[in-house]
Protein backbone atom coordinates (compact mmCIF):
# COMPACT_ATOMS: atom_id res chain seq x y z
CA UNK A 1 0.00 0.00 0.00
CA UNK A 2 1.28 3.45 -0.86
CA UNK A 3 -0.06 6.43 1.05
CA UNK A 4 1.00 9.94 0.14
CA UNK A 5 2.01 12.32 2.92
CA UNK A 6 -0.99 14.30 4.18
CA UNK A 7 -0.95 17.95 3.28
CA UNK A 8 -3.09 21.03 3.52
CA UNK A 9 -3.32 23.63 0.77
CA UNK A 10 -1.77 27.00 1.67
CA UNK A 11 -2.90 29.64 -0.82
CA UNK A 12 -1.14 32.26 1.27
CA UNK A 13 1.31 32.01 4.12
CA UNK A 14 -0.38 32.37 7.51
CA UNK A 15 1.27 34.24 10.35
CA UNK A 16 0.75 34.81 14.05
CA UNK A 17 -2.21 33.19 15.78
CA UNK A 18 -3.72 31.93 12.51
CA UNK A 19 -0.51 30.00 11.86
CA UNK A 20 0.07 28.57 15.33
CA UNK A 21 -3.50 28.06 16.60
CA UNK A 22 -3.56 24.45 15.29
CA UNK A 23 -0.38 23.72 17.25
CA UNK A 24 -1.97 25.03 20.46
CA UNK A 25 -4.89 22.63 19.88
CA UNK A 26 -2.54 19.71 19.21
CA UNK A 27 -0.49 20.48 22.33
CA UNK A 28 -3.68 20.64 24.38
CA UNK A 29 -4.77 17.27 22.96
CA UNK A 30 -1.42 15.66 23.77
CA UNK A 31 -1.63 16.99 27.32
CA UNK A 32 -5.12 15.53 27.79
CA UNK A 33 -3.91 11.99 27.04
CA UNK A 34 -1.19 12.30 29.67
CA UNK A 35 -3.35 14.04 32.28
CA UNK A 36 -5.90 11.23 32.37
CA UNK A 37 -3.35 8.49 33.02
CA UNK A 38 -1.26 10.49 35.51
CA UNK A 39 -4.30 11.76 37.40
CA UNK A 40 -5.54 8.24 37.98
CA UNK A 41 -2.11 7.03 39.08
CA UNK A 42 -2.05 9.30 42.16
CA UNK A 43 -5.71 8.77 43.11
CA UNK A 44 -5.23 5.72 45.36
CA UNK A 45 -6.54 7.34 48.55
CA UNK A 46 -9.30 9.15 46.68
CA UNK A 47 -10.65 5.93 45.13
CA UNK A 48 -10.54 4.10 48.45
CA UNK A 49 -12.51 6.92 50.08
CA UNK A 50 -14.99 7.28 47.21
CA UNK A 51 -15.65 3.67 46.22
CA UNK A 52 -14.05 1.57 48.95
CA UNK A 53 -11.63 0.37 46.28
CA UNK A 54 -9.26 -2.49 47.03
CA UNK A 55 -5.66 -2.50 45.84
CA UNK A 56 -6.46 -5.05 43.08
CA UNK A 57 -9.21 -2.65 41.91
CA UNK A 58 -6.71 0.21 41.77
CA UNK A 59 -4.13 -2.03 40.10
CA UNK A 60 -6.70 -2.83 37.38
CA UNK A 61 -7.56 0.87 36.97
CA UNK A 62 -3.90 1.76 36.46
CA UNK A 63 -3.35 -1.04 33.93
CA UNK A 64 -6.55 -0.74 31.90
CA UNK A 65 -5.81 2.59 30.17
CA UNK A 66 -2.34 1.70 28.81
CA UNK A 67 -3.53 -1.82 27.95
CA UNK A 68 -6.45 -0.66 25.80
CA UNK A 69 -4.44 2.22 24.33
CA UNK A 70 -1.60 -0.14 23.48
CA UNK A 71 -3.85 -2.74 21.88
CA UNK A 72 -5.54 -0.15 19.68
CA UNK A 73 -2.74 2.32 18.93
CA UNK A 74 -1.67 0.76 15.62
CA UNK A 75 -5.28 0.52 14.49
CA UNK A 76 -5.67 4.19 15.39
CA UNK A 77 -2.93 5.01 12.91
CA UNK A 78 -4.79 3.20 10.15
CA UNK A 79 -8.28 4.49 10.97
CA UNK A 80 -7.13 8.07 10.43
CA UNK A 81 -6.27 7.23 6.83
CA UNK A 82 -9.86 6.11 6.31
CA UNK A 83 -11.97 8.68 8.18
CA UNK A 84 -9.55 11.64 8.11
CA UNK A 85 -7.25 12.98 10.84
CA UNK A 86 -9.41 15.95 11.79
CA UNK A 87 -12.46 13.76 12.35
CA UNK A 88 -10.36 11.29 14.33
CA UNK A 89 -9.13 14.15 16.55
CA UNK A 90 -12.71 15.20 17.27
CA UNK A 91 -13.85 11.64 18.02
CA UNK A 92 -10.82 10.86 20.18
CA UNK A 93 -11.15 14.04 22.26
CA UNK A 94 -14.89 13.44 22.62
CA UNK A 95 -14.29 9.90 23.87
CA UNK A 96 -11.75 11.17 26.41
CA UNK A 97 -14.28 13.77 27.60
CA UNK A 98 -17.03 11.15 28.05
CA UNK A 99 -14.59 8.81 29.79
CA UNK A 100 -13.49 11.55 32.19
CA UNK A 101 -17.09 12.35 33.09
CA UNK A 102 -17.72 8.60 33.39
CA UNK A 103 -14.79 8.25 35.81
CA UNK A 104 -15.99 11.24 37.83
CA UNK A 105 -19.53 9.91 38.28
CA UNK A 106 -18.97 6.14 38.15
CA UNK A 107 -21.07 4.48 40.90
CA UNK A 108 -18.43 1.84 41.63
CA UNK A 109 -15.00 0.55 40.61
CA UNK A 110 -16.40 -1.95 38.11
CA UNK A 111 -18.01 0.81 36.05
CA UNK A 112 -14.89 2.97 36.39
CA UNK A 113 -12.50 0.19 35.31
CA UNK A 114 -14.46 -1.52 32.56
CA UNK A 115 -16.36 1.53 31.34
CA UNK A 116 -14.49 4.78 31.90
CA UNK A 117 -10.94 3.37 31.77
CA UNK A 118 -11.63 1.33 28.64
CA UNK A 119 -13.19 4.39 26.99
CA UNK A 120 -10.18 6.52 27.93
CA UNK A 121 -7.82 3.97 26.38
CA UNK A 122 -9.86 3.91 23.16
CA UNK A 123 -9.90 7.71 23.05
CA UNK A 124 -6.12 7.84 23.48
CA UNK A 125 -5.45 5.31 20.71
CA UNK A 126 -7.39 7.60 18.34
CA UNK A 127 -6.08 10.92 19.61
CA UNK A 128 -2.32 10.28 19.87
CA UNK A 129 -1.76 9.15 16.22
CA UNK A 130 -4.02 11.98 15.04
CA UNK A 131 -1.92 14.58 16.88
CA UNK A 132 1.28 13.41 15.18
CA UNK A 133 -0.37 13.12 11.76
CA UNK A 134 -1.79 16.65 12.01
CA UNK A 135 1.60 18.07 12.96
CA UNK A 136 3.12 16.39 9.90
CA UNK A 137 0.29 17.54 7.63
CA UNK A 138 -0.28 21.12 8.75
CA UNK A 139 3.34 22.25 9.18
CA UNK A 140 6.23 21.92 6.77
CA UNK A 141 9.98 22.53 6.87
CA UNK A 142 11.24 24.57 9.80
CA UNK A 143 7.70 25.05 11.15
CA UNK A 144 7.26 21.28 11.35
CA UNK A 145 10.53 20.94 13.26
CA UNK A 146 9.32 23.61 15.69
CA UNK A 147 5.97 21.85 16.11
CA UNK A 148 7.49 18.43 16.79
CA UNK A 149 9.95 19.97 19.24
CA UNK A 150 7.05 21.61 21.04
CA UNK A 151 5.26 18.24 21.30
CA UNK A 152 8.42 16.60 22.69
CA UNK A 153 8.96 19.43 25.18
CA UNK A 154 5.34 19.18 26.33
CA UNK A 155 5.71 15.46 27.04
CA UNK A 156 8.66 16.13 29.33
CA UNK A 157 7.01 19.10 30.99
CA UNK A 158 3.67 17.35 31.45
CA UNK A 159 5.30 14.35 33.13
CA UNK A 160 6.41 16.73 35.90
CA UNK A 161 3.40 19.09 36.00
CA UNK A 162 0.42 16.71 35.82
CA UNK A 163 1.14 14.87 39.12
CA UNK A 164 1.37 18.22 40.89
CA UNK A 165 -1.74 19.64 39.23
CA UNK A 166 -3.91 16.62 39.91
CA UNK A 167 -2.46 16.20 43.38
CA UNK A 168 -3.42 19.78 44.23
CA UNK A 169 -7.00 19.35 42.95
CA UNK A 170 -7.44 15.98 44.68
CA UNK A 171 -6.26 17.45 47.99
CA UNK A 172 -8.34 20.63 47.99
CA UNK A 173 -11.43 19.20 46.25
CA UNK A 174 -12.12 15.58 45.26
CA UNK A 175 -11.70 12.88 42.64
CA UNK A 176 -15.04 13.82 41.08
CA UNK A 177 -14.02 17.48 40.75
CA UNK A 178 -10.63 16.57 39.25
CA UNK A 179 -12.06 14.31 36.54
CA UNK A 180 -15.04 16.56 35.86
CA UNK A 181 -12.54 19.34 35.21
CA UNK A 182 -10.59 17.04 32.91
CA UNK A 183 -13.82 16.22 31.06
CA UNK A 184 -14.52 19.93 30.48
CA UNK A 185 -10.93 20.39 29.31
CA UNK A 186 -11.30 17.52 26.80
CA UNK A 187 -14.55 19.03 25.50
CA UNK A 188 -12.65 22.26 24.80
CA UNK A 189 -10.00 20.21 22.96
CA UNK A 190 -12.78 18.61 20.90
CA UNK A 191 -14.22 22.03 19.99
CA UNK A 192 -10.74 23.29 19.10
CA UNK A 193 -10.17 20.21 16.92
CA UNK A 194 -13.20 21.17 14.85
CA UNK A 195 -11.30 24.31 13.80
CA UNK A 196 -8.31 22.38 12.44
CA UNK A 197 -7.82 22.41 8.65
CA UNK A 198 -8.81 19.37 6.62
CA UNK A 199 -5.80 17.37 5.45
CA UNK A 200 -5.61 15.90 1.98
CA UNK A 201 -4.20 12.41 1.60
CA UNK A 202 -4.34 9.51 -0.81
CA UNK A 203 -7.38 7.31 -0.33
CA UNK A 204 -6.76 4.27 1.82
CA UNK A 205 -6.91 1.27 -0.51
CA UNK A 206 -5.68 -1.50 1.79
CA UNK A 207 -7.72 -3.95 3.83
CA UNK A 208 -8.14 -2.95 7.47
CA UNK A 209 -6.98 -5.78 9.72
CA UNK A 210 -10.15 -6.05 11.83
CA UNK A 211 -9.42 -9.66 12.83
CA UNK A 212 -5.91 -8.67 13.95
CA UNK A 213 -7.29 -5.76 15.96
CA UNK A 214 -9.74 -8.09 17.73
CA UNK A 215 -7.12 -10.79 18.40
CA UNK A 216 -4.63 -8.24 19.76
CA UNK A 217 -7.21 -6.66 22.07
CA UNK A 218 -8.67 -9.93 23.39
CA UNK A 219 -5.26 -11.61 23.74
CA UNK A 220 -3.68 -8.74 25.64
CA UNK A 221 -6.77 -8.27 27.81
CA UNK A 222 -6.78 -11.97 28.82
CA UNK A 223 -3.03 -12.08 29.41
CA UNK A 224 -2.84 -8.95 31.58
CA UNK A 225 -6.15 -9.60 33.39
CA UNK A 226 -4.88 -13.03 34.43
CA UNK A 227 -1.77 -11.42 35.92
CA UNK A 228 -3.78 -8.67 37.60
CA UNK A 229 -6.20 -11.14 39.21
CA UNK A 230 -3.59 -13.41 40.83
CA UNK A 231 -4.00 -11.61 44.17
CA UNK A 232 -7.81 -11.96 43.94
CA UNK A 233 -8.18 -15.40 42.36
CA UNK A 234 -5.02 -17.07 43.67
CA UNK A 235 -1.99 -18.40 41.81
CA UNK A 236 -2.84 -22.13 41.74
CA UNK A 237 -5.18 -22.83 44.67
CA UNK A 238 -8.41 -20.82 44.18
CA UNK A 239 -9.25 -18.05 46.64
CA UNK A 240 -12.83 -17.71 45.35
CA UNK A 241 -15.62 -19.95 44.07
CA UNK A 242 -14.56 -19.11 40.50
CA UNK A 243 -12.40 -22.04 39.34
CA UNK A 244 -11.16 -23.79 36.20
CA UNK A 245 -11.01 -27.56 36.76
CA UNK A 246 -10.66 -26.89 40.47
CA UNK A 247 -7.79 -24.43 40.00
CA UNK A 248 -7.52 -20.65 40.15
CA UNK A 249 -8.51 -19.15 36.78
CA UNK A 250 -5.53 -16.74 36.84
CA UNK A 251 -2.93 -18.90 35.08
CA UNK A 252 -5.47 -20.42 32.59
CA UNK A 253 -6.50 -16.86 31.65
CA UNK A 254 -2.84 -15.90 31.10
CA UNK A 255 -2.31 -19.05 28.97
CA UNK A 256 -5.45 -18.30 26.95
CA UNK A 257 -4.18 -14.79 26.26
CA UNK A 258 -0.78 -16.15 25.21
CA UNK A 259 -2.45 -18.64 22.84
CA UNK A 260 -4.55 -15.88 21.26
CA UNK A 261 -1.46 -13.69 20.79
CA UNK A 262 0.33 -16.65 19.17
CA UNK A 263 -2.66 -17.00 16.85
CA UNK A 264 -2.34 -13.27 16.11
CA UNK A 265 1.20 -13.79 14.79
CA UNK A 266 0.03 -16.57 12.47
CA UNK A 267 -2.90 -14.47 11.25
CA UNK A 268 -0.72 -11.40 10.63
CA UNK A 269 1.65 -13.37 8.41
CA UNK A 270 -1.16 -14.80 6.30
CA UNK A 271 -3.03 -11.48 6.13
CA UNK A 272 0.06 -9.70 4.77
CA UNK A 273 0.73 -12.47 2.25
CA UNK A 274 -2.81 -11.95 0.92
CA UNK A 275 -2.22 -8.23 0.34
CA UNK A 276 -3.67 -6.81 3.56
CA UNK A 277 -2.21 -4.08 5.76
CA UNK A 278 -1.19 -5.94 8.93
CA UNK A 279 -0.85 -4.56 12.43
CA UNK A 280 2.63 -6.12 12.63
CA UNK A 281 4.39 -6.01 9.23
CA UNK A 282 6.87 -8.80 8.55
CA UNK A 283 9.62 -6.19 8.10
CA UNK A 284 9.34 -5.58 11.84
CA UNK A 285 8.79 -9.11 13.09
CA UNK A 286 11.63 -10.64 11.07
CA UNK A 287 14.15 -7.94 11.98
CA UNK A 288 15.95 -8.92 15.23
CA UNK A 289 17.11 -5.36 15.96
CA UNK A 290 13.58 -4.00 15.59
CA UNK A 291 12.23 -6.67 17.94
CA UNK A 292 14.92 -5.88 20.51
CA UNK A 293 14.19 -2.16 20.18
CA UNK A 294 10.46 -2.70 20.74
CA UNK A 295 11.19 -4.85 23.80
CA UNK A 296 13.43 -2.03 25.06
CA UNK A 297 10.59 0.49 24.54
CA UNK A 298 8.25 -1.78 26.51
CA UNK A 299 10.82 -2.29 29.28
CA UNK A 300 11.19 1.44 29.92
CA UNK A 301 7.47 1.87 30.50
CA UNK A 302 7.30 -1.40 32.44
CA UNK A 303 9.71 0.22 34.90
CA UNK A 304 7.63 3.41 34.92
CA UNK A 305 4.30 1.64 35.48
CA UNK A 306 5.66 -0.70 38.16
CA UNK A 307 7.40 1.94 40.27
CA UNK A 308 4.50 4.36 39.95
CA UNK A 309 2.02 1.82 41.29
CA UNK A 310 4.25 0.51 44.09
CA UNK A 311 5.51 3.90 45.27
CA UNK A 312 2.23 5.80 45.14
CA UNK A 313 0.38 2.97 46.90
CA UNK A 314 2.93 2.91 49.72
CA UNK A 315 3.20 6.69 50.00
CA UNK A 316 -0.55 7.25 50.29
CA UNK A 317 -1.63 4.18 52.28
CA UNK A 318 1.35 3.63 54.58
CA UNK A 319 3.09 7.00 54.81
CA UNK A 320 -0.21 8.90 54.74
CA UNK A 321 1.10 11.32 52.10
CA UNK A 322 -1.33 13.56 50.24
CA UNK A 323 -1.90 13.30 46.50
CA UNK A 324 0.17 16.46 45.97
CA UNK A 325 3.07 15.13 48.07
CA UNK A 326 3.12 11.81 46.23
CA UNK A 327 2.92 13.70 42.94
CA UNK A 328 6.00 15.67 43.98
CA UNK A 329 7.82 12.39 44.63
CA UNK A 330 6.99 11.22 41.10
CA UNK A 331 8.58 14.45 39.86
CA UNK A 332 11.89 13.03 41.12
CA UNK A 333 11.50 10.21 38.61
CA UNK A 334 10.57 12.69 35.85
CA UNK A 335 13.65 14.79 36.68
CA UNK A 336 15.85 11.72 36.39
CA UNK A 337 14.24 10.79 33.07
CA UNK A 338 15.05 14.22 31.66
CA UNK A 339 18.65 14.04 32.94
CA UNK A 340 19.19 10.64 31.34
CA UNK A 341 17.41 11.22 28.04
CA UNK A 342 18.98 14.65 27.43
CA UNK A 343 22.37 13.77 28.89
CA UNK A 344 22.97 10.76 26.64
CA UNK A 345 23.15 12.63 23.31
CA UNK A 346 24.93 15.57 24.95
CA UNK A 347 27.66 13.67 26.82
CA UNK A 348 27.65 10.07 25.56
CA UNK A 349 27.28 10.46 21.80
CA UNK A 350 30.51 8.52 21.18
CA UNK A 351 29.36 5.55 23.26
CA UNK A 352 27.91 2.50 21.57
CA UNK A 353 24.18 1.90 21.90
CA UNK A 354 24.92 -1.31 23.77
CA UNK A 355 27.14 0.47 26.30
CA UNK A 356 24.64 3.29 26.93
CA UNK A 357 21.84 0.78 27.59
CA UNK A 358 24.05 -1.32 29.84
CA UNK A 359 24.81 1.81 31.86
CA UNK A 360 21.09 2.62 31.94
CA UNK A 361 20.14 -0.77 33.36
CA UNK A 362 22.95 -0.64 35.93
CA UNK A 363 21.94 2.86 37.12
CA UNK A 364 18.26 1.87 37.24
CA UNK A 365 19.17 -1.25 39.26
CA UNK A 366 21.23 0.91 41.64
CA UNK A 367 18.25 3.24 42.08
CA UNK A 368 16.04 0.24 42.84
CA UNK A 369 18.56 -1.03 45.41
CA UNK A 370 18.45 2.37 47.14
CA UNK A 371 14.65 2.07 47.35
CA UNK A 372 15.19 -0.56 50.03
CA UNK A 373 16.43 2.34 52.19
CA UNK A 374 13.51 4.52 51.06
CA UNK A 375 10.77 2.27 52.49
CA UNK A 376 10.17 1.62 56.20
CA UNK A 377 7.39 -0.27 57.95
CA UNK A 378 5.69 3.05 58.79
CA UNK A 379 6.43 5.18 55.72
CA UNK A 380 9.27 6.46 53.57
CA UNK A 381 12.59 8.27 54.05
CA UNK A 382 14.47 10.90 52.05
CA UNK A 383 16.25 8.05 50.26
CA UNK A 384 13.04 7.49 48.34
CA UNK A 385 13.46 10.75 46.44
CA UNK A 386 17.13 10.06 45.77
CA UNK A 387 16.40 6.54 44.57
CA UNK A 388 13.60 7.66 42.25
CA UNK A 389 15.85 10.29 40.68
CA UNK A 390 18.64 7.76 40.09
CA UNK A 391 16.15 5.18 38.85
CA UNK A 392 14.67 7.74 36.44
CA UNK A 393 18.13 8.65 35.14
CA UNK A 394 18.73 5.02 34.18
CA UNK A 395 15.33 4.84 32.50
CA UNK A 396 16.12 8.08 30.65
CA UNK A 397 19.35 6.61 29.26
CA UNK A 398 17.36 3.65 27.96
CA UNK A 399 14.73 5.97 26.50
CA UNK A 400 17.42 7.89 24.60
CA UNK A 401 18.26 4.72 22.64
CA UNK A 402 15.02 2.74 22.29
CA UNK A 403 13.40 4.55 19.35
CA UNK A 404 16.71 4.93 17.48
CA UNK A 405 17.30 1.18 17.77
CA UNK A 406 13.99 0.59 15.98
CA UNK A 407 14.16 3.26 13.29
CA UNK A 408 17.84 2.73 12.40
CA UNK A 409 17.08 -0.87 11.45
CA UNK A 410 14.25 0.02 9.04
CA UNK A 411 13.90 1.64 5.66
CA UNK A 412 12.84 5.29 5.67
CA UNK A 413 9.24 4.37 4.78
CA UNK A 414 8.96 1.65 7.45
CA UNK A 415 10.68 3.88 10.02
CA UNK A 416 8.05 6.58 9.48
CA UNK A 417 5.30 4.02 10.09
CA UNK A 418 6.89 2.53 13.23
CA UNK A 419 5.56 5.20 15.61
CA UNK A 420 2.28 3.40 16.23
CA UNK A 421 3.99 0.11 17.03
CA UNK A 422 6.47 1.85 19.33
CA UNK A 423 3.58 3.55 21.14
CA UNK A 424 1.87 0.17 21.44
CA UNK A 425 4.96 -1.43 22.97
CA UNK A 426 5.24 1.40 25.51
CA UNK A 427 1.62 1.19 26.62
CA UNK A 428 1.62 -2.60 26.80
CA UNK A 429 4.88 -2.47 28.76
CA UNK A 430 3.32 -0.07 31.28
CA UNK A 431 0.31 -2.38 31.70
CA UNK A 432 2.63 -5.37 32.19
CA UNK A 433 4.65 -3.46 34.79
CA UNK A 434 1.57 -2.68 36.87
CA UNK A 435 0.31 -6.25 36.45
CA UNK A 436 3.53 -8.16 37.19
CA UNK A 437 5.07 -6.10 39.99
CA UNK A 438 1.69 -5.26 41.51
CA UNK A 439 0.72 -8.91 41.61
CA UNK A 440 4.04 -9.88 43.23
CA UNK A 441 3.50 -7.25 45.92
CA UNK A 442 -0.18 -7.99 46.59
CA UNK A 443 -0.04 -11.79 46.30
CA UNK A 444 3.04 -12.18 48.48
CA UNK A 445 1.46 -10.03 51.21
CA UNK A 446 -1.05 -12.66 52.34
CA UNK A 447 1.62 -15.34 52.61
CA UNK A 448 3.97 -13.01 54.50
CA UNK A 449 1.28 -12.03 57.03
CA UNK A 450 0.21 -15.62 57.65
CA UNK A 451 3.80 -16.82 58.01
CA UNK A 452 4.80 -13.99 60.36
CA UNK A 453 1.67 -14.39 62.49
CA UNK A 454 2.20 -18.16 62.76
CA UNK A 455 5.77 -17.62 64.00
CA UNK A 456 4.93 -14.87 66.51
CA UNK A 457 5.25 -16.23 70.06
CA UNK A 458 3.06 -13.56 71.71
CA UNK A 459 -0.08 -14.53 69.75
CA UNK A 460 -2.56 -17.16 70.87
CA UNK A 461 -3.34 -20.23 68.80
CA UNK A 462 -6.89 -18.92 68.30
CA UNK A 463 -5.63 -15.70 66.69
CA UNK A 464 -3.18 -17.62 64.54
CA UNK A 465 -6.02 -19.89 63.39
CA UNK A 466 -8.25 -16.91 62.51
CA UNK A 467 -5.54 -15.33 60.36
CA UNK A 468 -4.65 -18.68 58.74
CA UNK A 469 -8.26 -19.20 57.69
CA UNK A 470 -8.47 -15.89 55.77
CA UNK A 471 -8.33 -16.59 52.00
CA UNK A 472 -6.50 -13.30 51.38
CA UNK A 473 -5.42 -10.27 53.38
CA UNK A 474 -5.48 -6.83 51.74
CA UNK A 475 -2.78 -4.18 51.34
CA UNK A 476 -4.31 -1.45 53.53
CA UNK A 477 -3.27 1.37 55.85
CA UNK A 478 -2.88 0.80 59.59
CA UNK A 479 -6.20 2.55 60.28
CA UNK A 480 -8.02 0.30 57.84
CA UNK A 481 -6.21 -2.73 59.27
CA UNK A 482 -7.49 -1.87 62.77
CA UNK A 483 -11.06 -1.91 61.45
CA UNK A 484 -10.45 -5.24 59.73
CA UNK A 485 -8.80 -6.86 62.76
CA UNK A 486 -11.51 -5.48 65.06
CA UNK A 487 -13.98 -7.73 63.25
CA UNK A 488 -11.71 -10.80 63.46
CA UNK A 489 -9.85 -10.62 66.81
CA UNK A 490 -11.39 -9.86 70.21
CA UNK A 491 -8.26 -9.27 72.30
CA UNK A 492 -7.07 -5.64 71.92
CA UNK A 493 -3.44 -6.44 72.69
CA UNK A 494 -3.37 -9.15 70.04
CA UNK A 495 -5.04 -6.80 67.56
CA UNK A 496 -2.15 -4.38 68.09
CA UNK A 497 0.43 -7.13 67.57
CA UNK A 498 -1.22 -8.31 64.34
CA UNK A 499 -1.28 -4.72 63.04
CA UNK A 500 2.47 -4.51 63.64
CA UNK A 501 2.96 -7.82 61.85
CA UNK A 502 0.89 -6.54 58.90
CA UNK A 503 3.05 -3.40 58.73
CA UNK A 504 6.23 -5.48 58.64
CA UNK A 505 4.68 -7.80 56.07
CA UNK A 506 3.71 -4.85 53.84
CA UNK A 507 7.34 -3.82 53.79
CA UNK A 508 8.38 -7.41 53.10
CA UNK A 509 5.99 -7.65 50.13
CA UNK A 510 7.40 -4.42 48.66
CA UNK A 511 10.89 -5.88 49.02
CA UNK A 512 9.76 -8.93 47.03
CA UNK A 513 8.52 -6.60 44.29
CA UNK A 514 11.83 -4.69 44.28
CA UNK A 515 13.80 -7.94 44.04
CA UNK A 516 11.62 -8.88 41.05
CA UNK A 517 12.30 -5.48 39.49
CA UNK A 518 16.06 -5.94 39.90
CA UNK A 519 15.72 -9.38 38.31
CA UNK A 520 13.95 -7.86 35.31
CA UNK A 521 16.78 -5.35 34.91
CA UNK A 522 19.37 -8.14 35.02
CA UNK A 523 17.36 -9.68 32.20
CA UNK A 524 17.64 -6.31 30.46
CA UNK A 525 21.43 -6.58 30.64
CA UNK A 526 21.15 -9.88 28.78
CA UNK A 527 18.97 -8.11 26.21
CA UNK A 528 21.78 -5.56 25.69
CA UNK A 529 23.96 -8.25 24.12
CA UNK A 530 21.73 -8.04 21.04
CA UNK A 531 21.92 -4.24 20.69
CA UNK A 532 24.12 -2.50 18.09
CA UNK A 533 27.78 -2.17 19.10
CA UNK A 534 28.07 1.28 17.55
CA UNK A 535 26.83 4.76 18.34
CA UNK A 536 23.38 5.59 16.98
CA UNK A 537 23.46 9.21 18.19
CA UNK A 538 25.94 10.71 15.74
CA UNK A 539 23.67 10.98 12.70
Amino acid sequence: MTVSAPSVPTPEEKVGLAKWFPLFVLLAAQFSTMADNTGLSISTDALIALHGATMPDIQMANAMYPLIAGAGMIAGGLIGLIIGWKRQMVIGAGMLALSSFGAAFAPNMEVLNFGARVGAGLGACLLIPAVLANVAGIYKGKDQAIAFSAIAALVGLASAITPLLFGFILDIASFRVAFTGLGVYCLLVMLGSMKLPELESAKFTGKLDTVGIALAGIGLLCFVTGLLKISDWGLVAPLTDLTVFGLSPAIPTVLLGAAILKGLMVWERRFEENGGTPLLPSSYVKNPQVVVGLVLCATIFLLFGATGFINVSYMQLVAGMSALASGMALCSFALGMMIGSLGAPAKLSNWTCQRVCQLGFVIAAAGTALMFLGFTAEGITAWQYVSLTIFGTGAGLLASQASIVVTSALSERDAQQSGGIQATSRNVGQAFGVAILGSVMLFSLTGAIKSNVAEHEALSSETKQVIAEQPSLPFVSNDMAYILMGDLIVDKEEQHIVIQVMAESRLQSVHYALFTLIGLMLGGLVLCSRLPQKSLMKS
